[in-house]
């Protein structure tokens, strides 16, 4: 089941990590998220159907959450690495900023964060690594899902 799991985050992350590449592109961005959502949906149906090929007959779903946390980790980490240059592409990202919901404006306004302050680098770092934080999480539940069609398909 490891050998299904590894193979299948590793899979699904690098197309994912593909996907992370064409979304830098600011026209292309609008496309790259749900692509990568399907990579990691694909990772979790690779894991899945190794493990249950090598006799793990109800361990899809468990395979296909563990291979989505790889490649939804593996899509954070690149997302962090491609901030700077995604930032210095799309130009001014201030417009983005005053999009967010307004509970979320006045959390940070209540902080004392000024939006200008992220309207940098570093705010668009900033908000690669929230992106990562949740992208493993929210890329384990995809890959569950992918492990349970897999799991379907072969009972």
């Amino acid at each position: 089941m490891a050998r299904g799991i590894f193979r299948g985050g590793i899979a699904g992350g690098l197309l994912a990590i593909a996907f992370s590449v064409l979304g830098v592109i600011p026209v292309c961005g609008f496309f790259a998220l749900p692509l990568r959502v399907l990579a990691w949906a694909f990772a979790g149906y690779l894991a899945g159907r190794i493990a249950i090929q090598h006799g793990a007959r109800t361990g899809g779903v468990a395979a296909g959450m563990a291979a989505g946390v790889i490649a939804g980790f593996m899509d954070g980490v690149v997302n962090i690495a491609l901030a700077p240059l995604a930032f210095k592409l799309a130009g001014e990202q201030i417009e983005g900023l005053l999009l967010l919901p307004q509970p979320i404006l006045d959390y940070f306004l209540s902080m004392g964060v000024d939006l200008l302050q992220l309207n940098t680098v570093g705010g668009s770092i900033f908000f690669a690594v929230l992106f990562c934080g949740g992208a493993w999480l929210f890329g384990g539940m995809v890959g569950m899902l992918g492990g349970g069609v897999a799991q379907a398909l072969a009972d």
